[in-house]
């Protein structure tokens, strides 16, 4: 496996409806340089807002990784079975940038219904803590970051906060640097944006 500098792990949080999805899928669009982007989409919101159809196989996996972006619907090859199908998929992205260079990213929404705080799939656990190694960058979107296991925690290198209200959540985003009071505070669609590296703070909005 090829070396890569970067490593990057974004978490981004708020509460339903406060702009944390747009935030995310703006940025897969916006940048150039991922060659590839892959989604876990078991509710079908990604393949909506994109318009793209969603891969339901492997077969279908690897020819939408070819155009650049993979939205996977897990329900055909694993109904009843989303944590099966969160570490094949998991795994299946990993696999795939072992062997195709340049820049990819996961998304993954919600990542804790899917593991616990105690363990995780052991093909998330090495997208997270090996991914850099193979140039896949990773994103949460989640409206309870508290509920992330620590091993995706420990390893943010951006936490983007929109709005939250539940306390542990605030608790979470406090503990990383975050002012509690400004993100419960914020309108829906802004955003406080918190870098580990540089400590540095950037404020936006969307809407």
């Amino acid at each position: 496996m090829q070396l890569h500098s970067r490593n990057v792990c974004t978490i981004v949080s708020g509460v339903s409806g406060s702009g944390k999805t747009t935030f995310a899928l703006r940025y897969l669009v916006a940048e150039r340089d991922f060659v590839c982007r892959f989604l876990f989409d078991p509710d079908g919101e990604f393949e909506e807002r994109l318009g793209l159809t969603a891969a339901e196989t492997y077969d279908e996996f690897l020819c939408a990784a070819e155009d650049g972006f993979v939205v996977f619907d897990p329900h055909k090859l694993f109904p009843g079975e989303m944590q099966t199908a969160f570490a094949t998929f998991c795994d299946w992205c990993f696999g795939w940038s072992v062997i195709n260079p340049g820049r990819k990213v996961i998304l993954l929404d919600e990542a804790w219904k899917h593991c616990d705080r105690l363990s995780i799939p052991h093909s998330l656990a090495t997208a997270v803590q090996t991914g850099r190694k193979v140039g896949l960058e990773k994103i949460f979107t989640t409206q309870l970051p508290h509920k992330l296991n620590g091993s995706i925690l420990n390893e943010w290198t951006e936490f983007a906060c929109f709005t939250l209200d539940e306390e542990k959540a605030l608790d979470c985003i406090a503990d990383r640097g975050a002012d509690r009071d400004e993100v419960r505070n914020l309108p829906l669609g802004s955003f406080v944006s918190l870098n580990r590296h540089t400590r540095g703070v950037l404020r936006g909005s969307l809407f």
